[in-house]
């Protein structure tokens, strides 16, 4: 039996020819020994019964089930469903997944815009002309100077507090920080953006090194602008995600909970079933066809539960959840380089 069941036979790109090959296989090795040639099931005792022509001819009589119009149906690799019939394509191998073109940088200028603004001018335009996106600021033409910060266009209405909090955001978007260091000078609000930068894994790049030596490890140094873009990795790399101090309160959390006798296996098991909850939600999202009720659920609530099931377990087995993933990905980055 099992000598019937070959590759050619499984494989789906072959199933138009090969699936009355192994039908013809299966009677010609199973039915002679296996059925009585003078009984009633006797091919001739069929055919003069006219029986054995419907099978032949119609094929199995199987109930169909109803589907409704809204419902998806799960198909296949290489096997199309209309009106009723199943057919096999010709080609169903998947396409082999290729990169899609380097996105465009996205770069942000920090630093004192008020010192050599002609300098700050000149390398705007210069990341503009090598097809940067600027994502703040969104001019360098200074309109108006007050208690030492300058509002450029476009922000001659806004406070300094919102105009910062939407150059913190453009940070966090942007492929890298330049930062405008006129003889090393860098005030208390571009030593905080660098600061930030860091915590979000967004290198910073300049052209010359920080006075204050205790900023100096978190600033790259290069000749320009277009040494970043000449010299830009294929891929970006990998930041460390912002869980530390997540964790830290998700373990505090688990003490005051109770939680602190749960051994892997019993978190792993919780985690299991949120994340079976979170696919129901999603299986009811896609309006998969089952039988019975669908529970209320909420896949956004689900998914939280298995992060934080995640964060648990990372602390019941004592791991630095940040520094695993950031090195894990640093494996998959590696992997994809090397396709």
């Amino acid at each position: 039996m099992m000598s019937t069941f070959e590759t050619p036979f499984l494989h789906q790109n072959s199933c138009r020819t090969s699936f009355p090959t192994f039908l013809h296989m299966f009677y010609v090795d199973i039915r002679p020994d296996a059925v009585d040639k003078h009984g009633r099931n006797y091919r001739l005792e069929l055919m003069g019964r006219g029986l054995l022509h419907t099978i032949t001819r119609h094929g199995f009589r199987m109930p169909k089930y109803k589907t409704s119009p809204d419902q998806n149906v799960l198909e296949f690799p290489g096997v199309a469903y209309q009106h009723g019939t199943y057919s096999c394509s010709p080609s169903v191998v998947p396409a082999i997944a290729t990169p899609e073109p380097r996105l465009s940088l996205g770069v942000v200028l920090s630093g004192s815009y008020r010192k050599q603004f002609e300098a700050l001018k000149e390398t705007y335009e210069q990341f503009r002309d090598l097809g940067c996106t600027v994502l703040s600021p969104s001019s360098v033409s200074i309109v108006r100077e007050e208690d030492g910060f300058a509002y450029m266009r476009g922000e001659e209405t806004e406070t300094p507090e919102r105009i910062e909090e939407r150059h913190i955001d453009a940070i966090q978007r942007a492929s890298f920080v330049w930062l405008h260091a006129p003889e090393g000078y860098v005030g208390p609000t571009a030593a905080l953006e660098i600061g930030y930068a860091n915590a979000a894994g967004v290198p910073v790049y300049a052209r010359e090194l920080p006075a204050e030596k205790r900023v100096q490890p978190f600033v790259r140094l290069v000749d320009s602008p277009a040494a970043i873009v000449q010299n830009r990795p294929e891929h970006p790399e990998p930041p460390t995600p912002a869980l530390r101090a997540f964790q830290e309160y998700y373990r505090r959390a688990a003490i005051q909970r109770g939680y602190t006798k749960e051994r892997p296996k019993d978190c792993l098991l919780l985690m299991v079933e949120e994340i079976g909850e979170l696919a129901r939600a999603l299986r009811k999202r896609e309006k998969l066809t089952r039988h019975g009720s669908y529970p209320e659920s909420n896949e956004a609530h689900e998914l939280a539960d298995v992060f934080l099931y995640v964060v648990h377990l990372a602390n019941v087995l004592g791991l630095d959840l940040a520094e695993v993933v950031q090195r894990k990905e640093s494996i998959n980055v590696e992997k994809f380089l090397a396709k």
